[in-house]
């Protein structure tokens, strides 16, 4: 049997029947909708019609009159799986490197961390894969120098305009005003063509036809973890040519049951770092997590109103959005951190959940002086204009007016706030990737900073949040830079602060 190895397929020749089939029942992962991959290509038909469709998606294609195959990025499962049943099998790598283009090599110096090096070296050795590397860890500063090494039209994809702006700026601000263009939509589509590096959207790359990306011989796509999405699987198809394909992640893995579709694409991981050596280095601070209880009666709904249901229609919506008592208990946290001096960041579920805990603050906040533009708290939404969105954030980084950042999503990946060393969790739910995502916020390492705490909430009122807050409390645990701690009543929290500050 040989493995033909493509880089966006990898064919298996001369396989046995038994084989194929203990690969399509290997490579595949359930899901719990028919419609959103029907279309897509992947396969969610069981072996026999007759059935009707059994809940997976299958990764293994039969075509009826070539070899299976499978993504290349499940290769490495593949061939365990030989191994396993002890089948004999070769490799046949058809993949071609690309010649060195005729785009100029810059000579402009990047500086980097001795990790990051090591990661830049890796990955144009290897020329293609993963960089595992925490959040705060500067995963776009190493890409930027793999871009500079390779010296390739790239293709740069990112999940928010926001993290595109910034990613532009980051690549200028090494290789000159106007190097990186910003593609927004596919008007500029002709004006990127003659670009060497184009950042974009997943909403607009999925937009763009095979002619553009056969310009491209390099692609690196930001935020890994969201590439198991459709769009991600579709613009994969115009990129079978792309030999350099770089992912990058600080949470590779997925909350769900769809790690498989985005390992399809990319697996193999390149180059690894760990949020111990990011602290041992300096370059992160450790965290101190207390959990408060929230001690409120228990949540009871009514469960024949299918609504209820789901989280933002239910358990949610009532037991952590619109309840009262959880909501002042944030607001109390923020604002205890607030009164010792620490620049607190509040991340909730909705606008109306950060209306109505930014109220709350308010209220034991001394009033703002007159001529005062900015408040000590302020509330970033959509229904914030940009401009005074981009002005309370800078307020909030250089130590200004506003102390206390509420955020939605909106506050997601992309805006750095390295000066913030309180977070006040206040949305609860239990992804694992988003979770993540959010309490590294505060990890890194800045001028008198020497750690942080992060307040997070036991939600006892009702059993579906129970379950999400032990799910949170596991996952604080598995990190070796949070020391976690579980406090018997809200009222102590101020107590536990004042031990945390003097280091006991």
């Amino acid at each position: 049997m040989i493995f033909e190895i493509h880089n966006d397929r990898t064919n298996v020749l001369n396989a046995e029947p038994f084989f194929v089939d203990v690969l399509n029942a290997e490579l595949r992962y359930p899901i719990k909708s028919m419609e959103r991959y029907v279309n897509d290509g992947d396969i969610v038909e069981p072996s026999l019609p007759q059935v009707g469709w059994d809940g997976w998606c299958r990764l293994v294609r039969k075509p009826k009159f070539m070899a299976p195959w499978f993504p290349s990025g499940l290769l490495a499962r593949a061939v365990r799986l030989a191994d396993k049943f002890r089948v004999e099998y070769g490799f046949d790598d058809q993949r071609i490197r690309p010649e060195p283009s005729d785009i100029p090599a810059l000579d402009v110096e990047i500086p980097l961390r001795d990790y990051q090096q090591e990661a830049v070296d890796r990955a144009v050795q290897v020329g293609f894969g993963v960089l595992d590397m925490p959040p705060r860890s500067g995963k776009t500063r190493t890409a930027i120098a793999i871009v500079r090494r390779l010296t390739q039209p790239t293709i740069w994809l990112a999940p928010t305009d926001r993290i595109v702006r910034q990613t532009v700026e980051a690549i200028n601000s090494f290789f000159g005003p106007g190097y990186a263009y910003h593609l927004e939509g596919t008007a500029g589509r002709d004006i990127a063509l003659g670009k060497n590096i184009v950042v974009c959207t997943a909403a607009t790359a999925v937009r763009l036809k095979r002619p553009f990306y056969a310009s491209r011989e390099c692609l690196i796509v930001d935020e890994w973890h969201h590439g198991a999405s459709v769009s991600y699987k579709k613009i994969m198809r115009c990129c079978g040519h792309i030999f350099h394909r770089y992912g990058m992640t600080g949470t590779f893995f997925r909350s769900g049951s769809d790690e498989l579709a985005m390992h399809a694409l990319l697996a193999n991981t390149v180059y690894k770092m760990t949020s111990s050596e990011l602290l041992d280095l300096g370059h992160l601070v450790p965290v101190h997590v207390a959990f408060l209880p929230v001690l409120g009666k228990k949540l009871r709904l009514d469960h024949s109103i299918p609504r209820w249901e789901t989280f933002n229609g239910g358990h949610g919506k009532f037991g952590i959005m619109e309840h009262a008592y959880r909501n002042q208990l944030c607001a109390h946290a923020a604002y205890v951190l607030a009164h010792k001096g620490y620049r607190v960041l509040v991340l909730v579920c909705t606008k109306k959940q950060g209306y109505l805990i930014k109220d709350t603050i308010e209220a034991l906040l001394p009033p703002v002086k007159l001529g005062k533009k900015l408040n000590r708290v302020e509330f970033i939404s959509t229904d914030l204009h940009r401009g005074r969105q981009g002005d309370v954030i800078d307020s909030f980084n250089e130590r200004g007016q506003v102390q206390i950042l509420i955020g939605t999503t909106i506050l997601g990946e992309g805006v750095d706030l390295p000066v913030a060393d309180a977070l006040v969790l206040a949305r609860g739910q239990q992804a694992e990737v988003s979770l993540t995502q959010a309490m590294y916020r505060i990890c890194t390492a800045a001028e008198g900073k020497r750690q942080a705490v992060l307040v997070d909430f036991a939600d006892r009122h009702n059993k579906k949040l129970e379950k999400h807050s032990l799910e949170r409390l596991q996952t604080y645990y598995k990190e070796p830079t949070f020391q976690v701690e579980v406090l018997p009543s809200p009222a102590v929290f101020p107590q536990w602060l004042a031990k945390r500050e003097k280091g006991v």
